[in-house]
């Protein structure tokens, strides 16, 4: 009797439902924010974080004792490390928080955090509805939804920066803000790529 093949694609959609669980998460610091609870907001984001790392390698081991895979191989280890790097992204974050001793949440993190959030869980319904990338009318809807969001993200982040460099914030603060918004826009960037992923994956099958 052949050997089960794992399920890629179930395994694709545990991890990223730790991007979301860590997006939604950093949701709710940025609602509640306080400098006092820093620490716990880092320990109970890499609790997170570490998951996922698990998840990741648990994934490429299986992935590098299979001869078939349903796509192919190369494409679901790029899935797999970008996802994981969504995570990182969002942990990122929480860790700016702390280095630069952040005490009152910069202006645009609250609205750039919604926008991520968005974007993390339209990646979820695409890698959610990648099993079905044979019939692709439904998952590239939801990958022009992915690229619309990263682009509304950009626009909110350069206005945020313009926002930094004509202010008379202090230096600490500016370098503070601006590297909390370069994660959460690389985030967006990164969920942007995964859609590329996605996309490459059925013009390779079409």
């Amino acid at each position: 009797m052949p050997k089960r093949q794992n399920d890629y694609y179930e395994l694709m959609e545990r991890l990223i439902a730790c991007s979301v669980q860590a997006a939604n998460l950093l949701m709710e610091i940025m609602k509640n924010y306080s400098e006092h609870h820093i620490a716990h907001y880092r320990e109970s984001m890499h609790k997170i974080e570490h998951a996922a790392d698990g998840l990741q390698h648990d994934t490429l081991r299986k992935l590098s004792r299979e001869f078939i895979t349903p796509i192919d191989q190369e494409d679901i280890v790029y899935l797999i490390q970008i996802i994981d790097d969504v995570t990182d992204a969002i942990d990122e974050v929480v860790i700016d928080l702390y280095m630069f001793n952040i005490s009152q949440i910069p202006q645009d993190a609250p609205q750039l955090t919604f926008i991520m959030n968005d974007c993390v869980q339209m990646l979820q319904s695409a890698i959610s509805e990648l099993k079905h990338f044979k019939k692709p009318e439904k998952l590239q809807k939801i990958l022009i939804e992915v690229n619309d969001i990263e682009a509304k993200a950009d626009e909110v982040y350069i206005e945020a920066i313009r926002k930094l460099f004509t202010s008379d914030y202090s230096m600490k603060e500016i370098i503070g803000a601006k590297s909390i918004y370069d994660s959460l826009e690389n985030c967006c960037d990164l969920c942007e790529h995964a859609g590329d992923i996605i996309e490459q994956i059925i013009m390779k099958n079409a």
